[in-house]
């Protein structure tokens, strides 16, 4: 464990409960959602077989934002709400462009909305016929020269860096669900190594479209249930049925405790250790032993120099998916088995609230883990009425809890074994 010392000192926010933490963070102690019926844009009401979502409502931009340059360039919606959130960590921290030019972007991204192919099935004339590469170079001059790289994988982390005119390292991380917490990660890691004195991570991301949608579908990850309504979301309850998919994006800045002094900052909140692991069981499937996850965790807490015995809550991947939350249970179970510690441990999966925004999901999950260790309250597990005989442990079910968090857990879990584990903890002047 480093002698250094990293802090969190901005924080940004874009989920469908509006483009603020601030506003997140209020409405999810109040146990409200943002989870409504949903269709694929240009598909008939009630023809998509998912029909529940988390999107986020454009009605909801303050007015100070509606004029920032992330809606009049040409970009996907994940880089829309990512540059917009990563905005407002930077502006929240209180740091000038000049002393963020040195600094490192980090973040993560969900697959791009369009693919050549698309291009050439738009472009292939006949409905019946064959897409071809001559149709497309037919119409060349209705393609445009940047569309591509508008979608790619790293545009995000581009856009972030050239509007704070960044001149450090600037890395995109595609590594499915657990992209933003592994991208928070990798940025603590840098700043540990003294490569940098500053970062900002995160990710963002949009799977609502109609091709997205279809792969989750099809791959049994999203629900297609309709009994429970705009309820649906429903971690480690006897009735999940798969994820509610959401939209948006999270940013934090992350400096040393030195440098934030020096200028006066109170953090937000400490960041302490970081694990990473990869299952190596199945791309859609985690162990079902929780091997992995437990891995994860158990390598963050090393990584904090931090005991079992010392955490208080756990903000879990809790993803309302049959295996995931019997798997993430069995593996907390796993982890913090001395003296049943596991009993003792806050346990909570905001999930149920704003959906899951896969590639971006850990960020605000990360912020709100920051804000529970700051302020001592942990938000509810909603919709948790018939807990699973796999899932006994206390998630703080129905309603927010005001309760001690000297030290947290962040866990996000992704497609393909990928796992993420971040330790936080209450800043204290004195270590």
């Amino acid at each position: 464990m480093s002698a250094t010392r990293i802090v969190i000192t901005g924080m940004g926010a874009v989920t469908g409960f509006g483009f603020e933490w601030q506003s997140m963070w209020g409405k999810i102690l109040r146990g409200e959602h943002c989870i409504r019926p949903w269709q694929p844009e240009g598909v008939k009401a009630g023809a998509f077989p998912v029909r529940y979502a988390a999107p986020v409502d454009s009605g909801l931009l303050p007015v100070y934002l509606q004029g920032h340059p992330a809606w009049q360039m040409a970009l996907e919606k994940r880089s829309q709400f990512g540059w917009v959130a990563a905005s407002q960590a930077v502006t929240d921290s209180g740091l000038d462009l000049a002393q963020l030019r040195e600094a490192a972007v980090l973040c993560a991204s969900g697959a791009p909305a369009h693919s050549l192919q698309d291009m050439l099935l738009t472009f292939s004339g006949e409905p019946n016929d064959t897409p071809a590469w001559r149709h497309l170079m037919a119409r060349v001059d209705q393609v445009s020269p940047t569309g591509s790289l508008c979608q790619s994988n790293d545009r995000l982390a581009r856009v972030i860096a050239d509007a704070i005119g960044c001149e450090g390292p600037v890395i995109n991380i595609s590594s499915a669900c657990a992209g933003a917490s592994q991208a928070i990660g990798n940025a603590f890691q840098m700043i540990r190594r003294g490569e940098v004195e500053v970062a900002i991570a995160g990710g963002a991301d949009s799977v609502l479209s109609l091709d997205t949608m279809t792969a989750l579908y099809l791959l049994g990850a999203a629900s297609s249930e309709q009994r429970w309504g705009t309820e649906l979301c429903r971690p480690f309850d006897r009735h999940r049925s798969g994820l509610i998919a959401g939209e948006g994006g999270g940013f934090v800045v992350l400096e040393t405790l030195e440098r934030a002094l020096a200028r006066g900052v109170i953090p937000y909140a400490e960041v302490l250790g970081f694990g990473s692991s990869l299952d190596g069981y199945k791309v859609t499937a985690p162990d079902p032993q929780g091997r992995g996850a437990a891995l994860a965790m158990q390598t963050a807490l090393h990584d904090a120099g931090i005991a079992p015995q010392q955490v208080d809550l756990i903000n879990a991947h809790g993803t309302s998916t049959p295996l995931n939350d019997a798997a993430e249970t069995l593996a907390i179970k796993t982890v913090f088995a001395e003296r049943e510690h596991y009993r003792r441990l806050a346990i909570s999966a905001n999930k149920s609230q704003f959906g899951h925004l896969i590639a971006a999901a850990g960020a605000p999950e990360f912020i709100v883990t920051a804000l529970a260790c700051r302020h001592d309250r942990i938000t509810p597990t909603i919709n948790l009425h018939d807990a699973d005989e796999l899932c006994d442990l206390d998630y703080c079910a129905h309603q927010a809890v005001n309760r001690r968090v000297d030290v947290a857990l962040s866990n996000s879990f992704g497609f393909g074994g990928l796992n993420t584990s971040l330790v936080l903890g209450k800043y204290r002047e004195h270590a």
